[in-house]
């Protein structure tokens, strides 16, 4: 099931890199002329924002639940230590 989400994960950063460079290459033809409306590339880069907001809260999710179990882990680990040098 990890690996899946792992997966998931990577297609997702690599459409936002897609879109993100489509949507670079729309506003810098909208500065030399043509193009998009105005409107069309803010919604745009609202979207990438969301986008890119949504896989930082997936990472840093992800961070946090391994953090949880080192902390676990050495708790565990601290307690054993205890109780061998008390023997």
């Amino acid at each position: 099931m990890k690996k899946v989400i792992d997966i998931l994960q990577i297609i997702f950063v690599i459409i936002f890199i897609l879109f993100g460079l489509f949507v670079s290459y729309q506003i810098i033809k909208k500065i030399l002329g043509g193009s998009w409306d105005s409107e069309d590339i803010i919604v745009a880069l609202v979207i990438l924002n969301l986008g890119i907001t949504f896989t930082i809260a997936i990472n840093t999710a992800k961070l946090s639940s391994n953090h949880n179990s080192l902390r676990n882990q050495f708790s565990c680990l601290a307690k054993d230590f205890k109780t061998h040098l008390t023997n």
